[in-house]
């Protein structure tokens, strides 16, 4: 792609700007920088999509309170970031928590499969497999019902917890 935007008469950039640009275009867009007539050089759909884990108590987006917000991977942050990360967001998950032990309640979820947003709950959760003195990791773990399903176990997070696939058998 960018071999051929180089032949382009009026293009300026050397042909190493061009694959920058291109790599740069693809990652964040999907899609590469225009052709001379407009329409798009390729028809990849969509770019890199992040997501951004933050933990903001409810009292705190409402402007009740000065409580710090929580960036995953990094620590507390300072209200009004976690405020301002909020109103920006794309989409967010629900999770309803206790408001004195932080404990997780509800997704409103009934189903057997993990939905996706408790799936993210879990992970905070539980941060390591549940079994006694192991440490791996959550996000390397599968998540098991304590009650089975078929036994009428619920998909909520009072039935679930991280199992490494070592433990989960």
């Amino acid at each position: 792609a960018a071999r051929s935007l180089h032949e382009v008469p009026e293009e300026q950039r050397t042909l190493g700007q061009l694959r920058a640009d291109v790599a740069t275009a693809l990652l964040l867009d999907g899609e590469i920088v225009a052709r001379p007539d407009g329409s798009p050089a390729t028809a990849i759909p969509r770019g890199i999509r992040p997501r951004v884990s933050v933990t903001v108590p409810v009292m705190t987006l409402l402007g009740r309170s000065d409580e710090a917000g929580v960036l995953d991977g990094y620590g507390p942050i300072d209200p009004t970031t976690a405020r301002r990360l909020a109103a920006d967001a794309p989409s967010f998950t629900r999770i309803l928590t206790h408001p004195e032990t932080s404990a997780v309640l509800s997704v409103g979820r009934t189903t057997y499969r993990v939905p996706a947003d408790l799936h993210r709950a879990l992970a905070t959760r539980d941060v390591t497999c549940r079994f006694p003195g192991c440490t791996r990791s959550a996000t390397d773990s599968d998540i098991d019902h304590s009650t089975e399903w078929q036994r009428q176990g619920r998909t909520d997070a009072d039935n679930l917890a991280h199992l490494c696939r070592h433990h989960h058998r």
